[in-house]
């Protein structure tokens, strides 16, 4: 695990409390391999080789549910994926602790935006997702959704 100096040195910021808790805890993999989760990357690595980095969303994913914020490099970081294409995010607004889960469905109904942002840390985020505590399945696969038995696998 990366110390608090190299994260900031490479990310230009701290990382969220409970994401560093989850990557001492459990270390990067899968989540019953449909959940991706990265590892934080090293200064010289972040943006060559998969890790969370920072990132933006582009227009043409769909418009709604999309924050201006979103559209600035560095307005979200990826910290997750899944095979289905969908990408789990923070808005990076505020100070990390205070970050908001934000997921890009690429399967998602006509009247379901592609764009949904939680405010949640990740690990309320996935207990909610798993418990199937949210409004609606955050994902386009069902792997996840109200299932409580979910496996980890370490990468």
């Amino acid at each position: 695990m990366l110390s608090t100096d190299e994260i900031v040195r490479g990310y230009g910021t701290a990382l969220p409390a409970d994401y560093l808790w989850l990557m001492e805890t459990y270390g990067p993999g899968e989540i019953s391999h449909y959940l991706g989760i990265h590892a934080p990357v090293g200064a010289s690595e972040v943006g060559k080789v998969s890790g969370v980095s920072p990132s933006e969303a582009y227009p043409d994913e769909g418009v709604e549910g999309l924050y201006p914020e979103y559209l600035v490099y560095g307005g979200l970081f990826v910290w997750g994926y899944t095979p289905d294409g969908d990408g789990a995010f923070w808005s990076t607004n505020g100070e990390p602790d205070a970050w908001s889960v934000v997921v890009c469905r690429r399967h998602h109904g006509p009247d379901e935006p592609a764009w949904s942002r939680y405010e949640y840390g990740i690990v309320g985020f996935l207990v909610r997702t798993l418990q199937g505590r949210l409004q609606r399945n955050p994902f386009s696969g069902t792997d996840l959704w109200r299932n409580e038995t979910a496996r980890f696998a370490r990468d």
